[in-house]
């Protein structure tokens, strides 16, 4: 919810005051976080404050969500297991172009 609305702000345009309304209430409320929050959820949470999905890289941000997916007790150990393999050939290709 807050999370979500948080990144999704991030597509503002200048001079969309509700949006800007709307990052303004969920940087405040996510910095202080519910103490029942799941140690996931509050990893994303710093995550997205210290660098939000929408100014990232997405391959990089990639990366940094495989081991929060990987804690989730329901995870989809297939998904895992090609999100690494999927991340690990691309980056053995940039390799390959660097040399």
């Amino acid at each position: 919810g807050t999370l979500a609305l948080y990144e999704a702000a991030y597509m503002r345009v200048e001079g969309e005051q509700i949006l800007d309304k709307a990052l303004e209430f969920t940087k405040m409320h996510l910095e202080s976080p519910d103490p029942s929050c799941d140690s996931s959820l509050r990893t994303q949470i710093q995550q997205a404050l210290t660098q939000p999905l929408r100014r990232s890289l997405e391959r990089l941000e990639a990366l940094r969500y495989i081991p929060i997916y990987q804690q989730e007790k329901h995870h989809n150990e297939v998904l895992l297991k090609l999100a690494k393999v999927d991340f690990n050939v691309l980056r053995s290709m940039h390799k390959k172009e660097l040399t």
